[in-house]
């Protein structure tokens, strides 16, 4: 189908239409989420917890045709075969809608996240002390093994002893370390993932796969933006895994998944064992330990992970995942049990080349060449 400019911009022009009684709340300071679950109200998270406001213009009508607009702005549709849509609205916001069966009768469920208005630079979040409290296991000194390791493996583990979050995770980034942060929904791993990306050299050929744009790069110019439906029925449907495939054959220096949720997980390992080091992604899990679990668990959902048992793929996310990155959400209440405050901060980090080095070697003695530093 040719591209059509004035028919993009009169679909832009009637999802902002229709969205005008969400506007007042789209601009609340530092909200992250409004939902609505019911025409006339809407819930709003700005801080450490929701708030309810009325909405009258919202009716069940103009959801509905907010929902149908959303899907023909993206290329996609929304109807009782296809209930679920997940989009990207003119303004940037990532939006998920449910309709009915999915979603109980005569209700239209709309979640919009607002994301960062700006990137953050490491050493802001350093400031704000989202680095200040984090817990990183070593094993027992073994000097002689120790040797065995890169000078740069040996200094990201010295900024690691002495408490240097925020230099770790740039010359971890610098190093073409393969990295991932990890957290619930909503903790900041893509804000964090965001701020990553800066201290890539600008040099490089970068490639991201998102379902919505959100990975901006304007620093590097040789880049390539891939996208794929969430919901896996836009005009031309490509999947996570047909991407990655895609940008194997396209000379990237790194590749940035923002987000790993099943299958794709298995493609993305064999991505890394082709020696395309330096990637950097993200996902849900609930501790650094469990994230190597969780990723064995996502690659398994793909066919051709059946010939792997669960000790192998583990095998291959420690020879290639450098560092894991575990986001928490610690939630402060009032005396009386309300909510007072949310903090976030990196609780846990990942960072074991030893196990990487018994992985490649097994525990025999290593013998260097003498040129070797």
């Amino acid at each position: 189908m040719p591209y059509d400019r004035n028919d993009i911009l009169a679909q832009d022009a009637m999802v902002n239409e229709l969205l005008r009684p969400l506007a007042e709340f789209l601009r609340i300071p530092h909200a992250t989420e409004i939902v609505v679950n019911r025409a006339g109200e809407v819930f709003v998270e700005a801080g450490p917890s929701w708030s309810r406001h009325d909405a009258p213009m919202l009716t069940f009508e103009r959801c509905t045709s907010l929902a149908n607009a959303i899907a023909s702005y993206t290329s996609q549709r929304i109807d009782a075969q296809t209930p679920l849509l997940s989009a990207q609205l003119p303004g940037d916001q990532r939006i998920q809608v449910v309709v009915p069966p999915a979603a109980e009768r005569d209700t239209v469920s709309l979640t919009i996240r607002i994301p960062d208005a700006a990137t953050r630079s490491f050493d802001a979040y350093e400031t704000d002390g989202f680095f200040s409290r984090y817990l990183w296991s070593r094993r027992e000194a073994d000097t002689a093994r120790e040797q065995c390791l890169t000078a740069a493996q040996r200094t990201l583990m010295k900024h690691l002893e002495n408490s240097r979050l925020a230099q770790f995770l740039v010359e971890a980034v610098r190093a073409k370390q393969n990295i991932v942060f990890v957290g619930d929904t909503g903790c900041g791993k893509t804000s964090l993932m965001k701020a990553a990306c800066q201290y890539i050299p600008e040099d490089e050929r970068l490639i991201t796969i998102e379902d919505v744009r959100e990975i901006h790069l304007d620093r590097h110019p040789n880049r390539v933006h891939l996208l794929y439906s969430k919901s896996g029925q836009r005009e031309g449907t490509v999947t996570p895994s047909d991407l990655i495939a895609s940008a194997m054959r396209m000379k990237p220096d790194r590749v940035l998944l923002a987000e790993l949720r099943g299958a794709e997980a298995f493609d993305f390992l064999k991505l890394l064992t082709t020696g395309h080091s330096g990637s950097i992604s993200s996902f849900h899990a609930e501790s650094c330990a469990l994230a190597r679990e969780r990723y064995v668990f996502m690659c398994k959902e793909h066919p051709h992970a059946a010939i792997y048992d669960a000790d192998s793929l583990k095998q291959l996310v420690t020879l290639t995942i450098d560092v894991i990155v575990h986001i928490a959400v610690e939630r402060h209440v009032e005396e009386r049990g309300s909510p007072a405050r949310k903090e976030r901060y990196v609780s846990e980090v990942y960072y074991d080349p030893l196990a990487k080095l018994d992985a490649r070697f097994g525990k025999g003695v290593i013998h260097r060449a003498a040129g070797l530093s």
